[in-house]
């Protein structure tokens, strides 16, 4: 398994019309994006290495799992050439989803500041809720069980993380595209390993303020309280993955914007109205394992 190297920006900007109409929508999707990366952990750090825009219903992502050769030249009869390995996984963008807060008592041009910071966070938090909880079901349902279903214990728990981190550097995913995703419950027993708590100082104030809480085997650490979400008959404790093969996408279809409503029963009152496309995608099942605490 190969790094890809091709970089997508992090929510990418909404696109706007140019004819300078459009500066309020701009800045609520702008703050609500902000708000997004704050709250979607595990989402935050998917690779983003699609090509078109998944305004179109469909994006295409190079995989690749062999590099190019390299051959002995000779002057005379030069070097035999190769041909591309890679090859493009069509994901079709199949979340629309939409916000539409009532505001009550407001016309549209009325509603105060405070309000309309109010409907941002509450449509950024309707939203997050969403593509977080689907992207942690897309590593269960695409990702490879851990081989381990013993329940993890404080002595046992630091050592079965390595060990996964260790089934993904053996097929070549690259350390530092490797991430870990753990419970609270799960956090409880490291705390109790100090061969875990002897590595907290190591974070950095930088990836600290991006929700990584430790470093195991040189790779950032998660808790995400929506982890449990992934389960169906048993317990999921942590999930290792790598950010080249879980891929995620998203564009806002349309801006949001506070609306009058003007539907024969409301009066006097108005909406924060928006749409958002996104996916979320495993390109490799051996790319993300699954550690749970009995058999599926």
């Amino acid at each position: 398994m190969k790094k890809l190297l091709l970089n997508i920006t992090l929510f990418a900007e909404p696109k706007l019309p140019t004819d300078g109409t459009h500066e309020l929508p701009y800045r609520f999707a702008t703050t609500i994006n902000k708000i997004l990366r704050k709250k979607n952990l595990l989402r935050n750090t998917a690779g983003r290495t699609y090509e078109g825009s998944p305004q179109s219903g469909a994006v295409k992502i190079p995989v690749r799992d062999t590099e190019v050769s390299v051959g002995d030249y000779d002057v005379v009869t030069g070097v035999t050439l190769g041909t591309s390995a890679t090859t493009y996984l069509t994901v079709t963008v199949d979340k629309n989803v939409a916000v539409n807060e009532l505001i009550d008592g407001y016309e549209a041009a009325a509603v105060p500041d405070g309000l309309i910071a109010q409907r941002l966070v509450s449509g950024a938090y309707s939203l997050e809720s969403n593509a977080e909880a689907d992207f942690i079901a897309e590593l269960k349902s695409g990702g490879t069980e851990s081989t381990n279903v013993t329940a993890l214990t404080k002595t046992t728990a630091y050592a079965s993380i390595v060990t996964e981190i260790g089934e993904l550097l053996k097929i070549g995913v690259e350390q530092e595209s490797i991430k870990v995703a753990i419970t609270s419950d799960l956090e409880t027993l490291l705390l109790q390993d100090t061969n875990y708590t002897n590595t907290a100082s190591t974070v950095g104030s930088e990836r600290a303020m991006n929700g990584v809480i430790n470093l195991i085997r040189g790779c950032e650490v998660y808790r995400s309280d929506k982890l449990g979400l992934i389960n169906t008959t048993n317990n999921v404790e942590f999930v290792v993955y790598s950010t080249d093969y879980a891929q995620a996408g998203d564009e806002w279809l349309v801006m949001p914007q506070i609306n009058d409503l003007k539907n024969g029963t409301h009066i006097g009152a108005s909406a924060l109205q928006g749409r958002w496309v996104y996916f979320n995608k495993v390109t490799r099942a051996t790319g993300v394992r699954i550690k749970r605490d009995s058999a599926s």
